[in-house]
């Protein structure tokens, strides 16, 4: 499928856009390195082989996409799939992870989760980065994911969040 001309005739969605640098690009590896700790350490707790398989699908969909912004930042090229791919394995990954609570349920205790999520420091962590999830979907819906200065608030809000989150569950 084409893309819409611009005014100065190439497709748009095909030119690199301006202002994502290295710096951005290594931004955005944080919040996907927070996710990976905080997901690694609820693998190493929750014994499940189908959860392990979502959330390394997730990380994978985090790496990728930071591939992306480093593609896009040292070679000036767009390689899209690097971007797009993520609206499919992103969810990809959260099926089986979310499958595995019901199909595992034997192998984790609801009630020891909630005692470790509302018990301090851990609540206010979890409510932040909540928070901060909430604000992402947002900014999803409202910026321009191709703008830099709305992908620099994106990333700060998100590793702000990811950050949060893992504190929530290693703390």
């Amino acid at each position: 499928m084409a893309g819409r001309m611009s005014s100065r005739g190439d497709r748009q969605g095909d030119s690199v856009p301006e202002g994502f640098t290295l710096s951005m690009a290594l931004m955005d590896c944080l919040p996907v390195a927070f996710f990976g700790v905080g997901a690694g350490v609820l693998a190493t707790r929750f014994d499940s082989a189908l959860f392990r398989v979502g959330v390394v699908l997730v990380v994978l969909a985090g790496v990728l996409k930071v591939s992306w912004k480093l593609v896009l930042a040292l070679a000036r090229r767009d390689a899209r799939f690097l971007n797009r791919q993520m609206r499919y394995l992103m969810p990809a990954g959260f099926a089986p992870a979310l499958c595995a609570l019901v199909v595992d349920r034997a192998k984790w205790s609801p009630a020891a989760v909630l005692a470790h999520v509302t018990a301090m420091p851990s609540l206010l962590f979890l409510i932040a980065g909540l928070a901060g999830m909430v604000l992402m979907g947002w900014f999803a819906r409202h910026l321009n994911g191709r703008d830099a200065k709305a992908n620099w608030r994106e990333q700060a809000v998100n590793g702000i969040s990811q950050l949060c989150i893992m504190l929530a569950i290693v703390l």
